[in-house]
């Protein structure tokens, strides 16, 4: 049997171990890489859960699940908690002063659950950035530039050719003594008529001074 101290003994460590086992903390931690400009979301298990708090510096948020109270400060327009939903923190649009450490702080009957995020927004090189605009704008232009280019020199051949084909209009017809103009396939039958009219006018010459 045990004596009056050792049963108030005995008592005294139980009230102890009960004590310790309701301020039973667990801390789970976790880090997060998020590009600049993208969107991330917290979640938090609450399941059986008296009430639930997210923390981030002064960013407070907290919700009663057994009054069903809400309280929170979150001003930023990019950082939302539904309270419907009150175990994810949404963030959109991340940047750079979204960084930091991130706490959801679940209490349950036994003792409370606090999860931790170490976030890091990775930056968007402005150099890289600036080139891949310049790329951009610069490729069309090229394109269209050699377009005009090659368009130019297709009309200069094409100008040049006709103009080489093309003959000029004297001679193609050419012009009598007397300003007619003469197709060529005619020239040899007038040039022959032209000889012999000429001949002819020698020969009524020579007659006329030999009295023939």
């Amino acid at each position: 049997m045990f004596s009056q101290d050792q049963a108030a003994l005995l008592s005294i460590q139980l009230l102890i171990m009960c004590h310790v086992f309701a301020e039973v903390h667990q801390v789970d931690c976790g880090d997060i890489l998020v590009s600049e400009g993208n969107a991330t979301v917290f979640t938090c298990n609450m399941t059986n859960a008296k009430q639930i708090g997210w923390t981030k510096g002064r960013i407070l948020f907290t919700f009663n699940v057994l009054n069903n109270q809400t309280f929170s400060n979150v001003t930023s327009q990019r950082m939302s908690i539904d309270s419907n939903f009150p175990s994810k923190l949404n963030i959109l649009d991340v940047q750079h002063e979204d960084a930091g450490l991130y706490k959801c702080e679940v209490t349950y009957e036994k003792g409370v659950r606090t999860t931790e995020w170490n976030l890091t927004v990775l930056e968007i090189s402005k150099e890289i950035s600036t080139s891949s605009y310049c790329l951009y704008i610069l490729t069309p232009g090229l394109g269209l530039l050699l377009c005009g280019l090659a368009a130019a020199v297709c009309l200069y051949r094409k100008l040049r050719t006709t103009t080489t084909n093309q003959d000029p209009v004297p001679d193609q017809f050419p012009l009598q003594s007397g300003g007619e103009v003469v197709p060529p396939q005619l020239q040899g039958v007038v040039d022959c008529r032209t000889n012999n009219k000429q001949r002819s006018q020698y020969l009524e010459r020579l007659n006329s001074i030999y009295g023939i």
